[in-house]
């Protein structure tokens, strides 16, 4: 006999949708709608300095609003809200719309810092990816599973070369995609600093993920 019941999901199934979810949504309100609504702004005739300022104030409500949902303040809440404090200072101080296109500068700035970071514990300690993989195998897999993968590090000397290989590839392309970034940002003209600074981070991102799940299959080191 068939069984014709709806599978059920585990508790790490859950876990690892939810939290794809939330990392969608965040890119929705913090980099998509942002962009369309300068884009629609200015196809609507409202200046530049206005157009852009609305991006921030639009992603701002829900930056504070993740916080008070997980009634504390991560890194990259606390990141993400200081620059866009920061933007609004210095385009009420300032009528020049680079002023606010500049948040743009420096996000991409705190990404390539997380690339160097990443670099330097291929040879410093143990790579990001460890301490990374682990955290995401604890969602698919629980504590004793994220343990058991983590515990290969100990082991296995191709999970080693693989994960450091890994961080490498991930630092390097986050470090040399934010000095493009940072360069277009300062060269474009302001209505074209928000769509190719977007298309750009996508591509790259797209380029990342496509690599990472290859090499991970390649190698055996999915967590």
């Amino acid at each position: 006999m068939i069984d014709v019941r709806p599978e059920v999901k585990t508790e790490p199934d859950v876990g690892l949708r939810r939290l794809i979810r939330a990392n969608v949504v965040t890119v929705v309100f913090e980099v998509v709608v942002p962009m369309v609504l300068f884009y629609g702004l200015r196809a609507a005739g409202v200046s530049q300095w206005w157009a852009l300022m609305a991006g921030v104030l639009v992603a701002a409500p829900y930056v504070l609003w993740t916080i008070v949902r997980d009634r504390r303040v991560d890194l990259i809440a606390m990141v993400t809200l200081s620059v866009l404090v920061l933007s609004v200072v210095l385009g009420l101080l300032s009528d020049n719309p680079r002023t606010l296109a500049i948040r743009e500068g420096w996000t991409a700035a705190l990404g390539g810092l997380f690339g160097a970071w990443m670099l330097v514990t291929v040879f410093v300690g143990r790579p990001a990816q460890l301490t990374m993989g682990r955290a995401i195998a604890e969602v698919k897999r629980g504590a004793e599973g994220a343990a058991a993968w983590a515990a290969r590090w100990d082991t296995d000397p191709r999970f080693r070369r693989g994960l450091r290989v890994n961080t490498a590839v991930w630092g390097a392309v986050l470090l040399a995609s934010a000095v493009v970034h940072v360069a277009l940002v300062y060269t474009l003209p302001i209505d074209l600093i928000s769509g190719v600074t977007t298309a750009v981070w996508f591509a790259t991102l797209a380029c990342l993920v496509c690599w990472h799940v290859w090499y991970l299959r390649k190698e055996d080191l999915d967590a």
